[in-house]
């Protein structure tokens, strides 16, 4: 009983390290398999942060992060990568530490690095500000 018990919490532990973002949230989450298909093929600007589960970083971060891709729906598309399960999805744009925040606006190929304050409202504002300098709307 003792050994299946303990198994249980492992298990529900690791479930729970490793669910930042679920379904319900307006984060996508990324794999290294959907990466290239949702982001770099998309006409879409997209927000993607690279982050590891157990990073504290990368988890107070996680509340501003969906506050923002809700604000953002239908504007930026928001995007989470787990670096632990999908680290090769950020190897070519030379992701070192996380979190980090990648803007993929109208070139791809050469993502920005958002390097402003990890606010919802600050987040919203770049995001914004990448929609429109890739022409989604004009002001």
């Amino acid at each position: 009983m003792e050994i299946t018990t303990g198994w249980f919490a492992v298990a529900f532990l690791a479930a729970t390290v490793h669910a930042l973002y679920g379904p319900a949230d307006d984060v996508k989450e990324l794999t290294a398999k959907n990466f290239k298909k949702m982001v770099v093929k998309s006409d879409e600007v997209w927000m993607v942060k690279f982050y590891s589960p157990g990073c504290a970083k990368s988890k107070k971060l996680v509340k501003e992060w969906k506050k923002a891709a809700t604000a953002l729906k239908g504007a930026v598309k928001v995007g989470a990568v787990d670096m632990d399960a999908h680290g090769s999805a950020a190897k070519p744009y030379k992701v070192s530490e996380t979190p980090t925040i990648k803007v993929f606006g109208a070139n791809k190929k050469k993502p920005t690095d958002y390097e402003g304050k990890m606010t919802a409202a600050a987040i919203e504002e770049a995001g914004m500000m990448a929609a429109l300098m890739a022409g989604k709307f004009e002001l």
